[in-house]
């Protein structure tokens, strides 16, 4: 039984899929709260440029930076300081809920 035993592989638990694809969104959050706490300006020039862009190029940066873009429409808003804090905070985990990686079926 020993044998058996010492000659059975251990097999190391592979990560999910979509793990890079979650770390990387989250990284992407996490450098956009930053921004957005530390710099403003630079969203700010940022959304400029975006929208400087041909409309093709535009539309495109739009569909790809949609919930970080949309995420700084709210927070430039007028609206009270803690809403707009509030749904910034909605936007990133409803996003990173969906980006989360899930086990296979």
């Amino acid at each position: 039984m020993g044998e058996i035993a010492a000659k059975k592989k251990r097999k190391t638990p592979a990560p999910a899929p979509g793990s890079f694809f979650f770390a990387l969104m989250a990284g992407l959050w996490g450098s956009f709260v930053t921004l957005l706490a530390a710099s403003p300006e630079s969203l700010d020039d940022a959304y400029e440029w975006l929208r400087g862009l041909a409309l093709v190029w535009e539309i495109a940066m739009w569909i790809l930076t949609l919930p970080w873009t949309l995420a700084y429409l709210v927070y430039e808003t007028s609206w009270a300081h803690w809403l707009r804090v509030l749904l910034v905070a909605l936007f990133v985990l409803v996003h990173l809920s969906v980006s989360a990686p899930r086990a296979r079926r």
